[in-house]
């Protein structure tokens, strides 16, 4: 499946005049028709037993619109899924053995009630690998295996080089591999470039699937290069993030047309291939009769 995903974290744009009461609201409605996944940031667990996205509570009113246009979205066949954890310390410490029974079941609660259709998780300080077994296996307990699980490791993460999650990812897919959609890499901020560089191309030697291996990128501008390398099994590209995207933020859905215009590219490169092997394969068969 070939994805184009972009991460939505900034509801509000404070550098644009307002349009709503809460300020300049920056609608995914562009994104229709554009996008396979969207990736809502960030959500956050807090020792007072209490959920946020950023900085308020998810049923806050600045969010109605947003939740409103998410469901038109999710209509529309786009999958939406919560990204817990990032920068902000705390979520995933409360997961822990001892604390799981007390936060695990209001996070739970959350996403029954905006009817996410996955969690990618987001793993920035040094959690146990157990926390992220248990989590994952409850999700799938209780939401079914159409639920959709991803994580964001860095790229390096991927063949054990720098790490900010604290465990072995390699470990982690060996032992939970099939209950995780795919990886949302973190090719930027120092931890991994993409093609013509070797980050990459490393990681799918390493053993990778590559149609589990999301490419999380600023600017791509090679997504072609890598597909035919690898067969076209090229597990798609997401951008962070939404708001102030590439090459106008006045009009950031550009980025994911441009993604989107790149994949369908692929797409018909690979069936172009096929069909071309399928063509020689008779001609073969031809000439031997």
């Amino acid at each position: 499946m070939s994805r184009v995903a972009i991460y939505y974290q900034t509801q509000y744009d404070s550098s644009q005049p307002a349009n709503s009461p809460f300020g300049h609201y920056v609608s995914p409605l562009p994104l229709l028709s554009v996008i396979t996944h969207l990736f809502l940031a960030a959500f956050h667990i807090d020792s007072d037993k209490s959920v946020h996205l950023n900085d308020n509570v998810p049923e806050d009113p600045m969010f109605t619109q947003m939740w409103q246009d998410l469901g038109q979205m999710q209509e529309s066949g786009i999958k939406v899924i919560g990204m817990l954890g990032g920068a902000a310390p705390g979520t995933y410490s409360l997961l822990s053995a001892t604390n799981f029974d007390t936060y695990y079941p209001i996070l739970a609660n959350y996403i029954s009630e905006f009817n996410l259709d996955g969690m990618d998780l987001d793993v920035e300080q040094s959690t146990p690998i157990s926390v992220i077994e248990t989590l994952i296996t409850r999700l799938k307990s209780d939401f079914g295996e159409s639920f959709i699980i991803t994580l964001a490791p860095v790229a390096s993460a991927m063949i054990e080089g720098s790490n900010l999650s604290g465990f072995d990812y390699v470990t982690l897919d060996a032992q939970m591999g099939s209950q995780i959609s795919w990886y949302n890499a973190q090719f930027y901020s120092g931890f991994g470039t993409l093609f013509p560089d070797t980050q990459y191309i490393g990681i799918i030697n390493a053993g990778w699937d590559p149609n589990r291996l999301v490419a999380t990128d600023e600017v791509v501008s090679s997504i072609k290069d890598l597909a035919a390398k690898y067969g076209f099994n090229f597990g798609g590209i997401n951008g962070w993030e939404y708001f102030n995207s590439d090459p106008d933020p006045t009009q950031p859905w550009e980025w994911a047309q441009e993604m989107t215009a790149a994949m369908a590219n692929v797409t018909a490169s690979k069936k172009a291939l096929e069909a071309s092997k399928e063509k020689r394969s008779h001609m073969w068969m031809q000439s031997n009769l």
